[in-house]
């Protein structure tokens, strides 16, 4: 707990929540709905079979109050300030952590088949871990709560953990990270909003706020737009993963049902990929370890042109391939998964005024795409060529009955008409 002349109980946000005015496009954009088909966020398979797989937030709180949002799947937790919350009651003005729970595993919201709203893995529990209040800096002290947080949510059975706030490295801070993969904990954080270089020693020591996003062992997040452009807000490095959607999104507000906020930023694009964590833990059991997980959703990605690159990582989330692609069994459960390749850490990004060439990632790219259409143009070719002999070899052997010859067409019968009649 915190100091006790810093405790208080938390007074939830109730105000500043709007109604929904916009059509959430990330979950299209992901491929969710394949994703769900598959997995929901209820183990499958391995030793948890038919539990719900635990996602933890350590954040501002979740606020109780979105029944409509998590139903009975939010489960009792901590907050550093007010024991009896359990973790229960978000006071940030902005809702923060609620919206990150329901990114990552909110139910449904709306019209079956047409929601408005649906979080990645809908039938996940969620732990909600309190310590920010809402605008706390990443200093060394916030850093040693955060890495007590997480080892609370390996102790209390967490799957997943989702921390989508940074923070200054310390060693029990790393300790932490360390105890949750020794744990088959899979770790997802925020690389943070500050469009800083995390490999860039040049940066004063006491504003490196990048952790726990920048240990290699995390799966460090960053944003993209509804156009698959990258978040220009994002911080970059050798050690991001992968984008995921975290601009313009609208998201279940912590002030009541039926409230909405919209917001930007890697905070709300680190939980897209903590929820596909969730569904592959679901999927392949509690056995598949970070390592795999974290290959498994690099692989899958949509690479950028080079396949990596310090501003978009492995490329944007799919959650769709992740679920559906060909796995090979023996990884899943391999604490030494190969890791993708990554290009080598630059201290020099591309200038300000020329991040706009960053190329946006389609997400009906296809690297094939060429090499299909050709072959699909000799099928077509093809068909189009036998057809014809088909034909012929019907038509030939007919006409030649009847006397048909090339060359040898009669002269028309209908007399033709001359100038005197």
């Amino acid at each position: 707990m915190a100091p006790e002349d810093e405790r208080a109980e938390c007074i939830p946000v109730s105000e500043g929540g709007t109604t929904l005015n916009q059509r959430p496009w990330a979950k299209n954009f992901i491929g969710l709905e394949q994703a769900q088909q598959y997995n929901r966020g209820t183990f499958e398979t391995g030793a948890k079979k038919g539990q719900a797989v635990t996602i933890a937030v350590i954040d501002s709180g979740v606020a109780a109050a979105r029944e409509d949002v998590f139903g009975s799947r939010l489960l009792d937790g901590y907050d550093a300030w007010d024991a009896n919350a359990k973790g229960k009651c978000d006071s940030a003005q902005d809702g923060h952590g609620t919206a990150v729970a329901a990114i990552a595993a909110g139910g449904p919201i709306g019209v079956q088949g047409n929601e408005d709203f649906i979080g990645v893995a809908p039938e996940a529990n969620i732990l909600p871990i309190r310590v920010f209040a809402g605008g706390d800096g990443g200093d060394v002290e916030k850093s040693k709560v955060v890495a007590q947080a997480i080892r609370d949510a390996v102790d209390h059975d967490a799957d997943v953990i989702n921390v989508s706030s940074v923070m200054l490295k310390t060693d029990e801070l790393a300790a932490a990270v360390a105890y949750a993969i020794e744990n088959n904990v899979v770790m997802v954080a925020a690389t943070g909003n500050d469009t800083q270089h995390m490999d860039d020693t040049s940066i004063e020591a006491d504003k490196q706020t990048f952790y726990p996003a920048n240990y290699p062992e995390v799966i460090a997040v960053g944003a993209h737009n509804p156009s698959g452009n990258w978040y220009e807000g994002t911080n970059f490095g050798a050690n991001i993963d992968l984008l995921a959607p975290g601009q313009e999104l609208a998201y279940p507000f912590a002030g009541g049902e039926g409230d909405w906020l919209t917001g930007n930023g890697t905070s709300f694009a680190a939980p897209f990929v903590a929820g596909a964590a969730a569904l592959l833990k679901g999927e392949y059991g509690s056995e598949a370890t970070p390592a795999w997980i974290q290959q498994r959703l690099q692989e899958t990605a949509i690479h950028p042109p080079n396949e990596f690159n310090i501003y978009q990582g492995h490329g944007i989330l799919n959650v769709g391939a992740a679920l559906t692609a060909p796995v090979d069994q023996d990884e899943v459960v391999s604490d030494t998964a190969s890791q993708a390749p990554t290009e080598a850490p630059s201290a020099t990004p591309i200038a300000e005024e020329d991040r706009d060439s960053i190329a946006g990632l389609d997400p009906d790219y296809d690297p094939l795409r060429t090499e299909k259409a050709i072959a699909w143009a000799s099928v077509g070719g093809s068909i189009v060529l036998v057809t014809l002999v088909l034909v012929l070899r019907k038509i030939l052997p007919k006409g030649r009955r009847r006397g048909w010859r090339p060359g040898t067409r009669k002269a028309d019968l209908v007399p033709v008409k001359t100038v005197t009649d």
